[in-house]
């Protein structure tokens, strides 16, 4: 069984947000409006911010890796300014568009790239849970450096560049997740088994600095070093809408798994792959 706590975020994203005031809107799956059931939902795979290009359009703030939209070529940056004949300036109108075609349907996108007008069809997909969408993105990509962390305890690499070379795990987590304290032990012990053979543990957190410290006592945490990301930066870039979410990492900085919640019978998968990185040449 698996166990995690999830935060606003998750749920937000589950029922496809609209724009938010300051924020970003996840335009991976379509609106409840249109009738469709939650498996019949079509995916396109991609969050807006508010930004448009020119007066026009919608700025494409990520296009999740391996989604509908990356596969027919959308990438960050690119700005959506029609869907089949519909122009649209707001996400409200990319999910209400989206909305009205169902999985394995192939809809006409026009962006802006640049001054280009590129159009772009894309076969929309059936919408994956939000762990899946993660996996989807993350796993097989670069990991994404982090900075603004402030130590907790042990260590505190700059950047992700500074362990190039190690095996990575990166266990976000939060001071009130029992599924947090329920996988510490693991890692903490993978931290002492496999550290001298190139291992580091890094805890990420965005609790205060004073209680994640206690927390990580409470815990049992002997990782090689835990950080607070106040500013959730950290948290952002690596996509974490729930805890615990853990990244393994190998030797290149690449992202080779990805574990949301906490479930002990993934805990021999995960040690086997970690050995494995481990054997891998340094890059």
């Amino acid at each position: 069984m698996r166990f995690g706590v999830s935060s606003a975020s998750t749920t937000a994203l589950a029922l496809a947000l609209s724009a938010l005031s300051g924020s970003f809107a996840f335009v991976a799956h379509e609106s409840e409006a249109a009738g469709q059931t939650a498996a019949r939902r079509a995916w396109l795979g991609v969050e807006f911010d508010g930004a448009r290009g020119d007066g026009r359009g919608v700025r494409v703030r990520h296009a999740v890796r391996g989604s509908p939209a990356w596969n027919a070529g959308v990438r960050d940056a690119d700005i959506l300014v029609r869907i089949e004949e519909a122009a649209v300036s707001r996400a409200d109108d990319v999910i209400r568009e989206v909305g009205m075609h169902g999985p394995g349907a192939v809809v006409r996108l026009a962006l802006l790239r640049g001054a280009t007008e590129v159009t772009l069809n894309v076969t929309l997909a059936a919408m994956p849970d939000t762990d899946e969408m993660l996996r989807l993105d993350k796993i097989g990509a670069p990991a994404p450096n982090w900075k603004g962390l402030a130590q907790v305890s042990g260590p505190v690499p700059v950047g992700l560049n500074e362990l190039k070379g190690r095996v990575v795990i990166l266990d976000f987590w939060a001071t009130w997740c029992l599924a947090c304290r329920m996988s510490a032990p693991k890692l903490t012990a993978w931290q002492a088994k496999f550290g001298a053979q190139g291992l580091s543990v890094i805890g990420i957190t965005d609790d205060p600095v004073p209680e994640a410290s206690q927390a990580a006592r409470s815990f049992g945490m002997r990782y090689q070093a835990i950080a607070t990301d106040p500013s959730y930066t950290t948290q952002r870039a690596f996509g974490v809408r729930a805890l615990p979410t853990v990244f393994v990492i190998d030797k290149r900085g690449v992202i080779r798994d990805v574990s949301v919640g906490f479930d002990p019978r993934k805990e021999a998968e995960m040690e086997a792959l970690v050995q494995r990185l481990l054997a891998e040449p340094a890059p």
